[in-house]
């Protein structure tokens, strides 16, 4: 597939978008945007201003996104960063009419809801309105709601693009395998740590670090002024825990949570017996963090072309699930994904997309390594999520992200799944593919977790004042001491964490950690059902799916897995193909390495 690269615009292909960048179509969808805000704040009938609201939400989602690429693509382009800003202030107008709709809803009876519900033009929106109203109980007063919009822009959103800004420029230097000094961009750090050689990888951990301790105090303000902004106004909406709106965006019931997270740990042993034997393999006591991701010896770990990788994709996938690997086809032929490493470039990885052009965008950097390789399945896993429930009307497209994740690592298991039974497969691919497996199971099970502990952490302790540099370290590090165990060396963890994870400033949303983890359970529990059944599921896996803006998490799993996510059995079961693996891994271990 032949790519074409456009100065700041990165590889993908964004004229069903806007045909021209940032041009006359995009510039009246900007003008067109501010009036129709200007005449719904002056609309007084409740379903013409729900009408209006829905699509305000489309054309905002299909800016943003657009945005999103260009700035992601080139995170020195500073027109892109002004019209960004200016594209959020817009939007902090519409916050006027959420609160507005809030205020409407709230006042309304049972009965009266019930009665607007019934108005066809509204039709398959009870979900997302009674949620709508439910959230409007937080809310303050109109007038302060609407300060607080207006003071979002040059406030806390600020405050994530300055972050943004500064990852996106951030460079290291690093020793190579042959005693040279290397400069690299933040972005290619995770592919980077891949490397065969031990004193690459910590070489890179250790540069990463000095370019982060660089620039600590910023990070640290960043981080201590998004979270204080939003415990000030949780106190000002009478929100009860710091938890409850991550709680609510994720729609899950703290009961789900905590019942998810004693599983888990209830099981740190499975994923750290697997990162012991590892250090084992590697012939070292302990791992240090800047191992996590290290090769195993004596495989091979040639580096896959990106043409073979999109090849590999789509072939692996087709037997099991046709219309998926179709979709991947198609959507790699149209140059959805942003793909090569650059200078300028932002690090890190995601699926964007816009429901009124029903299309996706994928962002990654890939250098050819395996984890490359299962980071686009991934992020197309989210894109066949998002193609959907593109058939769904647009507030009903909305999900959250602890089924986000539903998609992404279904896709991941089938590409695995597919590769672990082919004729072809060797004793050593094998092996290298349940590491893979069993990497990602540690990263959910032990680096999750240990992010969640971290935020919870820090959080109680902004609640009494800003978080120095030093304390915010010491919370990492004591985080991944209760995580990880013994199964890290305690003199090589990676304190600077924090600075380091740009989930952690994303203004959007708190807590952008345990939803992986759910995700990821989720989606072990729904393949377990796809595997027994085989295409015979795939309708009620789509139909899950397409639901997932419609109903809450519980609902989803109690409706079409016919299970309860309050329970820790489901999430048991779920450990229990993360157990399977790791048997089969140790046996192989056997076998090639002779270790036991």
């Amino acid at each position: 597939m032949a790519t074409v690269l456009t100065p700041n615009t990165g590889d993908w292909d964004l004229t069903t978008y806007y045909e021209e960048r940032m041009g006359s179509a995009y510039q009246k969808d900007r003008q067109d945007f501010r009036a129709a805000i200007d005449q719904a704040l002056q609309e007084t009938e409740l379903v013409r201003l729900l009408i209006q609201w829905e699509k305000l939400v489309s054309d905002s989602e299909h800016m943003n996104s657009y945005l999103l690429c260009l700035r992601s693509a080139d995170g020195r382009d500073q027109v892109v960063a002004q019209e960004l800003a200016s594209l959020q202030n817009d939007c902090s107008r519409m916050r006027q009419l959420e609160v507005s709709l809030g205020e409407q809803l709230k006042e309304l009876s049972e009965a009266q809801l019930d009665e607007l519900l019934q108005d066809t033009r509204l039709k398959g929106l009870d979900y997302y309105l009674k949620r709508h109203r439910q959230r409007a109980l937080w809310q303050m007063t109109g007038e302060l709601e609407n300060l607080a919009a207006e003071l979002d822009v040059d406030g806390m959103s600020a405050w994530g693009r300055l972050y943004d800004q500064v990852a996106g420029r951030l460079e290291f230097q690093y020793q190579s395998a042959d005693g040279q000094t290397l400069t690299a961009p933040m972005s290619m750090k995770v592919s980077l740590l891949e490397d065969p050689d031990p004193k690459v990888r910590k070489s890179v951990l250790e540069g990463s670090n000095r370019a982060w301790q660089g620039v600590e105090d910023v990070a640290a303000a960043c981080l201590n002024a998004i979270a204080g902004t939003r415990l000030t106004l949780y106190k000002r909406r009478n929100i009860p825990h710091f938890l409850a709106p991550a709680l609510f965006d994720a729609a899950i019931e703290r009961e789900t949570l905590d019942s998810m997270l004693g599983a888990i740990a209830s099981r740190y042993e499975l994923p750290r017996r697997y990162l012991r034997l590892k250090a084992k393999i590697l012939g070292v006591k302990q791992l240090g963090f800047q191992d996590l991701s290290a090769p195993l010896p004596d495989l091979d770990h040639s580096r896959i072309a990106w043409d073979q990788a999109g090849k590999m994709l789509v072939e692996e996938t087709r037997a099991a699930y046709p219309e998926f690997s179709k979709f991947c086809q198609e959507s790699l032929a149209k140059q959805w994904v942003d793909w090569s490493p650059r200078e300028g470039k932002r690090p890190g990885g995601y699926c964007t997309g816009s429901s009124r052009a029903s299309e996706s965008r994928i962002f990654m950097t890939y250098h050819g390594a395996f984890g490359d390789l299962m980071t686009l399945t991934h992020e197309f896993g989210h894109a066949w999520h998002s193609h959907l429930i593109y058939q769904e009307r647009p507030l009903n497209t909305l999900y959250p992200m602890t089924l986000a994740e539903t998609a992404s690592t279904f896709a991941e298991n089938l590409l695995l799944d597919a590769l672990l039974r082919a004729p072809a497969t060797t004793r050593e691919l094998r092996l290298k593919l349940l590491d893979s497996r069993l990497e990602q199971a540690a990263a959910f099970l032990l680096n999750i977790p240990s992010r969640f502990l971290f935020e919870k952490r820090f959080y109680e302790e902004r609640s009494q004042g800003e978080v120095s540099v030093d304390r915010l370290k010491e919370l990492m590090r004591e985080a991944q001491l209760e995580a990880y165990g013994d199964s890290l060396d305690p003199d090589q963890l990676d304190p600077y964490f924090w600075a380091s994870k740009l989930h952690f400033y994303i203004t959007e949303i708190s807590f952008y950690n345990f939803p992986y983890s759910f995700g990821y359970l989720f989606s072990l529990g729904v393949y377990a059902q796809a595997q027994k059944r085989g295409e015979a599921f795939l309708p009620t896996y789509e139909k899950l799916l397409r639901a997932t803006g419609q109903r809450t998490a519980e609902q989803c799993a109690r409706e079409n897995l016919e299970v309860e996510l309050s329970q820790p059995q489901f999430w048991l079961d779920s450990l229990s193909l993360v157990e399977q693996d790791m048997r089969q891994f140790e046996e192989l271990v056997k076998e090639v390495y002779k270790i036991s």
